[in-house]
């Protein structure tokens, strides 16, 4: 949030929080998904509960690419720095994402495939 501080300050002006609409209901949606996955264990509550954090983070990289896209056009490069930074942190943390859901589905069509291999050497 410091950087988004610190556009304003390199613009000249003050900044003011806004509640965003669009973001309480992201993190509206993903406190149903976490209440709903306390009744399940599984690998899909985990899933779900990345796709609501992914949205989240959609949601941002939206909003600083539109930002930083704006700050080019205005010939803002000291702007367009720290935007890029902030973007590229978030498009970062989509990746990390990404990867911790491939990698629960991986474990989690393991003991399918071992099921699978045992039942095959039984026949």
């Amino acid at each position: 949030m410091s950087r988004i501080n610190e556009c304003f300050e390199l613009l000249g002006k003050s900044a003011r929080a806004k509640p965003c609409k669009g973001m309480m209901g992201l993190v509206e949606e993903g406190q149903e998904i976490m209440d709903e996955g306390e009744v399940k264990e599984d690998a899909a509550a985990d899933l779900a509960l990345i796709g609501a954090a992914q949205r989240v983070e959609h949601y941002e990289i939206a909003g600083y690419t539109t930002a930083r896209n704006l700050a080019q056009q205005l010939r803002h490069s000291a702007v367009v720095s720290l935007l890029s930074k902030s973007l590229a942190e978030e498009e970062n943390a989509d990746q990390l994402l990404n990867q911790v859901a491939r990698s629960l589905m991986s474990v989690a069509r393991m003991p399918a495939a071992i099921e699978q291999a045992d039942a095959a050497e039984e026949e």
